[in-house]
């Protein structure tokens, strides 16, 4: 029985290997988008891929770094030929919610500058419903904490604002210096309509629904990959 992490691994690895050279791709974070980045830092060193690269956060452009892949600033870029991400739940309409790395927004606009936009996940990452393990995160303008908070709760959720990991006091804030917060709905049966409610909030910068975006996913199982 493979772990946890060697099924991260197969997915990852699978993903970097549809990278061709002279391609500009969008590079998602989180565990399993690391064991990509790995694998396409390996192939840029033994087959002299040539690529350009945008991170969606500091981890993954630290990482880039570290494992030499040649990055661009996200503003350089409008057009990107393939993207590929991690996903925190994936339903069978490749609907997802991201975000528990609070990267969801930067993740967001890399994934509309791609052509093929591909997640890659293990088997525990599929569900039928979303929203029903995992809350969908908001990066929230801090001035707007209170008028989002009671937009998102009006809309059936319960918010609460992410608190730092031990170690770091208040907040979590993103990369852009907003606030993060998650809201729980213990269930999203419309997807497309609460994305759509939640754009128009003022405030709101950004949500973890990704719906209707993903081209592919690429999922490691016990006994596989599956690609659907």
């Amino acid at each position: 029985m493979k772990t946890m992490d060697e099924l991260k691994k197969l997915a990852g690895e699978r993903a970097a290997d549809k990278i061709k050279s002279g391609m500009n791709v969008g590079l998602g974070t989180g565990s399993t988008a690391t064991f990509m980045i790995e694998r396409l830092a390996e192939r840029i060193q033994n087959e002299n891929l040539e690529i350009k690269a945008v991170s969606t956060s500091w981890s993954t452009t630290l990482l880039c770094r570290k494992l030499g892949i040649p990055l661009m600033e996200m503003g350089e870029a409008s057009h990107l030929d393939i993207a590929i991400d991690g996903a925190d739940e994936i339903d069978g309409k490749r609907n997802l919610i991201k975000g528990r790395g609070a990267a969801h927004l930067l993740e967001k606009i890399v994934a509309a500058m791609a052509d093929t936009y591909i997640i890659i996940a293990d088997d525990r990452k599929k569900v039928s419903e979303l929203g029903k393990k995992f809350a969908v995160p908001l990066e929230i303008l801090p001035n707007a904490i209170g008028l989002v908070t009671a937009k998102v709760e009006a809309l059936g959720a319960k918010v609460k604002v992410r608190q730092g990991a031990p170690g770091k006091d208040g907040p979590v804030i993103s990369d852009s210096g907003n606030l993060i917060a998650d809201a729980f709905f213990d269930g999203i049966k419309d997807p497309e309509t609460l994305a759509r409610n939640l754009e128009h909030i003022p405030g709101l910068l950004g949500h973890g629904l990704f719906v209707g975006m993903a081209d592919r996913v690429i999922l490691a199982t016990p006994d596989g990959i599956i690609e659907f």
